[in-house]
């Protein structure tokens, strides 16, 4: 009789900006949509593209480069909004494109604070260890709160 072990996995949409592999928890994604108009927002937070109508519902839309302090896109980028769910607020995150979806091991995954200190880690959940190389896991509470 074999006895199997049972690994918890976690499931990830992994995008691009900047050249480097990011991702979400895939739990929290409600949808990818191609990039489209966004109606600016009077004194938002400097990393909030204003808003988007995502079938009735008004979404603000953050752009990840800027808020992860990125340099801007290139032109040649066919950029996509991410829409998820932080905390209890629906938020579009602004990529540079749709990689795939990844199952990791949880064994695969470094919490931030054992990889870059605490004190660093302000948009950082985790670093995962994949074939490709390693992904930055983004906590997107954090990523979405203008205090941080």
């Amino acid at each position: 009789m074999s006895t199997a072990v049972h690994l918890e996995e976690e499931r990830f949409v992994v995008f691009r900006l900047a050249g480097e592999d990011y991702a979400v928890t895939i739990a929290g994604v409600h949808t990818v949509e191609k990039i489209m108009p966004i109606t600016r927002v009077p004194k938002a937070p400097d990393f909030v593209d204003g808003v988007i109508n995502l079938r009735g519902e008004v979404v603000p839309v953050i752009n990840l480069r800027r808020r992860l302090g990125l340099p801007a896109a290139t032109d040649d980028v066919e950029s996509h909004v991410v829409v998820a769910l932080a905390g209890e607020q629906l938020v579009g995150l602004i990529v540079d494109e749709i990689s795939h979806v990844l199952s990791l091991p949880s064994t695969a995954i470094q919490p931030a604070d054992q990889v870059i200190g605490e004190a660093n880690r302000s948009f950082i959940q985790g670093v995962g260890k994949w074939e490709n190389g390693l992904i930055i896991i983004l906590d997107l509470e954090r990523v979405v709160d203008p205090e941080r």
